[in-house]
């Protein structure tokens, strides 16, 4: 598949969709306003697992754990994931529920809970565009491996516009209705509810009412997960590299000068398949079995001919760090692994031929 493509589907789709959502929000003709809700949410999902697919490294590793240089931690704080997706569920079932259920069989007190609902999954959304802003600045490479960086925050603004859509949509529904049942009520004091309901400034107010028992409820609910009170805010704070962190990371792991250390810790870990940490010069390094063979081949080299091995030697360390420089995403690395296969088994059969204990010889490397 060619860069165009990828471009056309990872950054021209989005695109597209941010565009019509903002048609939306300011035209008067809409544009498939349901139909664009749905492509947004499900695509939206679907594009961000791609994200979390391809940068792994950055959605799964704790702030107090190290990290190769030139990677970063986890958004979200692992412990507290649960709160932001606690959130994040309110905000869109809120959503959801403003734009599918039409005004009539909204009543005031409903209406004012999803609003009030809406608005927090709003700040969730604005915390965390905030949070990855970072992102924008980080040194990527052009085509595939940079537009993904848009992935989270171009999801979580389109929600943004269809909730500021659907809200002044609901108030404008809500308003007529109110005219009627104003007119056929006798009761003095549901006029002046309904009238007090009918200003769309009353209605910030009737929200806000609203949003303080939801959000003890849902308070109580991350008490009862184990999030405690302050989930919602340690979800941020308890991470390092972002915006909101507050915590200091241990130094980064070191793996450069060395191509292959390079794809072991850049490369997607389902395809390379880290095993175990190591020591190469004093330094914390990421080991694979492509790296142990490889080093293990390259002992034997220097045990059998020493005079061939300093060749081999001088010519891997003129060309081997500056290839390591150009390996700066797991898409290379993993490149660079499945090209390193048939050399791997190569040396591997090599070993396997000339040693009387091979596998010791292998995992003994880096230890």
């Amino acid at each position: 598949m060619d860069w165009f493509l990828l471009n056309l589907i990872f950054l021209g789709i989005p695109v597209a969709i941010t565009g019509l959502n903002v048609w939306n929000v300011f035209a008067k003709r809409k544009l498939i306003p349901r139909l664009l809700l749905l492509l947004t949410v499900f695509l939206g999902i679907f594009f961000y697992l791609c994200y979390f697919c391809y940068r792994d490294e950055l959605t799964t590793i704790e702030w107090n754990e190290p990290v190769y240089e030139g990677y970063k931690h986890a958004f979200v704080s692992n412990e507290f994931e649960l709160s932001f997706w606690i959130l994040f569920a309110v905000g869109v079932a809120s959503l959801f529920t403003i734009a599918l259920v039409p005004a009539k069989k909204l009543s005031p007190i409903a209406a004012s809970i999803a609003f009030a609902g809406v608005l927090i999954g709003n700040a969730l959304n604005l915390f965390y565009c905030l949070q990855v802003a970072p992102l924008f600045f980080m040194k990527t490479p052009p085509y595939f491996e940079g537009l993904l960086e848009c992935a989270p925050i171009l999801f979580h603004f389109n929600i943004l516009l269809l909730s500021i859509y659907y809200v002044r949509k609901q108030i404008l529904e809500l308003i007529p209705l109110m005219d009627g049942k104003i007119e056929r009520t006798n009761s003095v004091l549901i006029k002046r509810l309904y009238s007090f309901l009918k200003k769309v400034l009353h209605w910030h107010v009737a929200v806000f009412a609203a949003l303080v028992p939801l959000a003890v409820l849902i308070e109580i609910v991350l008490i009862l997960f184990g999030q405690g009170a302050d989930g919602f805010i340690k979800m941020f704070t308890m991470t390092a590299d972002w915006t909101f962190s507050t915590q200091t990371p241990p130094p980064p792991l070191e793996y450069t000068g060395h191509y292959l250390c390079t794809v072991a810790a850049g490369g997607h870990k389902k395809l390379v398949k880290p095993l175990r940490f190591g020591n190469r010069r004093g330094a914390k390094i990421l080991v694979n079995r492509q790296l142990m063979v490889a080093n293990a081949f390259e002992e034997l080299i220097q045990e059998k001919a020493p005079r061939l091995h300093k060749k081999i030697r001088g010519f891997y360390d003129a060309h081997g760090y500056p290839l390591s420089r150009l390996i700066t995403t797991p898409l290379r690395a993993d490149v660079v692994y499945v090209l390193m296969k048939p050399l791997e088994w190569i040396f591997a059969f090599t070993l396997y031929l000339f040693c009387t204990n091979p596998e010791e010889k292998i995992l003994k490397q880096y230890a």
